[in-house]
């Protein structure tokens, strides 16, 4: 979530868009103030994924988050194909992942905002 309406948020759509052009891309960034988000929560995304063609993840400092690794995990058992985006290539990711729990999860967005989230944001300041 720490990378939403990001640089490299942007980065990651165009990587997706040329590496899967036949898909259509539904970010969830763009979800997060929808009015059924707030009352389900995960459910929410649970459904939004049943009804996907696929799912593309990233990690974050080389970790999985605990909201991506549950939905990882949920397109895998509903046989939905699984994609790891990393480095501009896009990989098949066929079995189950582990992922950081939510208060690691919490501590990983708090140490990539101040490692990394204020150089992105004075580039994104230069390029505006």
């Amino acid at each position: 979530m720490c990378l939403y309406c990001t640089e490299v948020e942007s980065a990651e759509v165009v990587a997706i868009t040329r590496c899967l052009p036949f898909y259509e891309i539904v970010n969830p960034s763009t979800l997060q103030s929808h009015v059924d988000k707030s009352d389900d929560g995960m459910r929410y995304f649970y459904r939004m994924i049943d009804y996907c063609d696929a799912l593309v993840f990233s990690r974050l400092l080389g970790k999985i988050t605990a909201g991506v690794g549950l939905e990882v995990n949920h397109a895998l058992t509903r046989l939905i194909p699984v994609y790891e985006l990393g480095n501009g290539r896009i990989l098949r990711v066929t079995e189950p992942v582990r992922f950081l729990s939510r208060e690691e999860t919490l501590k990983q967005y708090a140490f990539w905002r101040t490692s990394f989230g204020s150089i992105i944001a004075r580039l994104s300041e230069v390029h505006d």
